[in-house]
């Protein structure tokens, strides 16, 4: 294979394994070095092992299955053949791992578990992978593998942390199996191109970039969630907070509104560093340069560096640079605040009538989800009890909704401060949601309109 080495098929042996735990090794410091800091190393071993355990659920129903399956059959090999054998066993080890312990760590200690699993997983694959494959192959599997893993491991991590940090519902768990849903699909594609190989190697980097920029924004949130035991110190779930958090982004726009001030704008991303730039800027003429060398010389690639393919030598030293790219270009690029600290206009005004037992509080809705809503009331609403309340929503009424206040915000040593309650419903309203949302498409269209045509712009854009 090397013309260097000859036989020398210890050399080479040595060679793939390094190649695997280099891949492992990069995106492990890559996300623990940027993102996260954790104290206890016993943290970081029992990630490892869950990752090592996860192989050993996954590999043994991926091989009886794979010899059921023909070797043309793409579409079954790269989806039910090994990215669904391989994504419940890692998506089941975490719940299992964090079911005991979700008092004691919050979402980032979840994403952090899920990307070391999801990298212990990829490297012990790639080690089994190195006594079948070829050299090239197993360095272009190692090098595009590792951070489809890592990222499926980290979206886990913070579904499963999200799932356990909410108030218990019959909702809770649809997050957890959308991610399932959401990383089989990425994962599956990532297979699929794989395995047809050719010119579609090129959409790699679309596939690696589209698992980067999920776990980007959500590793982004998880830094404006507070701790889980400072919530259940004041009787807040996660959900409840994200509710509460909303209205106050609400309440900041319409007192703004009310006095006239002008709201400074929070940017999206962060400002790019020249340091970024530059290193990009390398990163990109490398793989011009060397796509250039292969277009006027390609006999010449397959007899330097042993027989490669053309696909791989495409996909390892023109599109893969590429990806680095993006990797270190956009690293950290979403800005906390944005998603923290943005005034966000009201989209619509939802009136509702809250009675419980002979009281009955008029007031407006809030936040609304299946979940339930925040709405500003007084103090003397029982918490606890049960609800009926009354939403007018554009026109249409919706009577004897049942729900129930389940924590009260009030001060009672501030007489200014607007309390309030979150409310959660028992059964979740759907005539109500899907009202509400057909409002509100046809109100962004009709702003859309507006705009285009350039007769005015709404108020209520969302």
């Amino acid at each position: 294979m090397f013309p260097l080495f000859g036989s020398e098929e210890i050399l080479i042996t040595l060679l793939k394994f390094g190649t695997a735990i280099f891949a492992a090794g990069f995106y492990w410091f890559f996300y623990r070095n940027t993102y996260y800091h954790p104290n206890k190393i016993s943290f970081d071993l029992s990630a490892f092992f869950c990752g090592v355990f996860t192989v050993g659920l996954a590999i043994f129903p991926e091989l009886m299955v794979q010899n059921y399956l023909k070797e043309t059959s793409y579409l079954e090999r790269a989806f039910p053949g090994s990215s669904l054998l391989e994504e419940v066993p890692k998506l089941l080890v975490i719940l299992w791992y964090f079911r005991g312990l979700k008092g004691i760590y919050n979402t980032s200690d979840g994403i952090y578990f899920g990307l070391t699993l999801g990298a212990a997983f990829g490297l012990v694959e790639n080690l089994l992978y190195s006594s079948v494959l070829e050299f090239w192959p197993l360095f272009l599997r190692a090098v595009t593998s590792l951070p489809i893993h890592t990222f499926t491991g980290g979206i886990y991590g913070y579904a499963v942390m999200e799932y356990y940090h909410s108030r218990p519902s019959s909702f809770n768990f649809l997050r957890v199996f959308y991610s399932l849903i959401g990383c089989f699909l990425l994962h599956g594609t990532f297979n699929y191109i794989l395995l047809i190989d050719g010119n579609f190697i090129a959409l790699l980097p679309l596939i690696l970039a589209l698992g980067f920029f999920i776990l980007e924004y959500l590793l982004t949130i998880s830094q404006n969630i507070l701790p889980m035991d400072v919530l259940q110190s004041i009787g807040l779930y996660k959900d409840d907070y994200r509710v509460l958090s909303k209205f106050t982004r609400y309440d900041s726009w319409m007192r703004s509104s009310q006095n006239q001030q002008k709201t400074i704008p929070i940017p999206l991303l962060r400002q790019l560093s020249k340091e970024k730039l530059i290193w990009n800027v390398v990163l990109f003429f490398t793989p011009v340069i060397l796509y250039c060398i292969y277009l006027m010389v390609p006999e010449e690639i397959p007899i330097l560096l042993g027989g490669i393919r053309t696909s791989e030598f495409i996909g390892l030293f023109v599109v893969y640079p590429i990806w680095l790219c993006v990797l270190i270009l956009f690293r950290g690029i979403l800005n906390p605040k944005f998603f923290r600290e943005r005034v966000l206009k009201i989209p619509l005004f939802i009136a509702v009538s809250i009675v419980q037992e002979d009281r009955q509080y008029h007031s407006l809705a809030y936040s609304l989800s299946g979940k339930g809503f925040y709405s500003p009331i007084e103090t003397s609403l029982e918490i606890g009890d049960r609800a009926y309340v009354t939403f007018y929503v554009a026109g249409r009424e919706f009577k004897n909704i049942l729900a129930i206040p389940v924590w009260l915000n009030a001060r009672e040593d501030d007489p200014e401060f607007e309390s309030g309650a979150v409310f959660i419903f028992v059964k979740a309203p759907w005539k109500l949601l899907l009202w509400r949302l057909a409002v509100r498409a046809k109100q962004q269209f009709q702003n859309l309109i507006d705009q285009v045509s350039q007769k005015g712009s709404s108020t209520n854009t969302i």
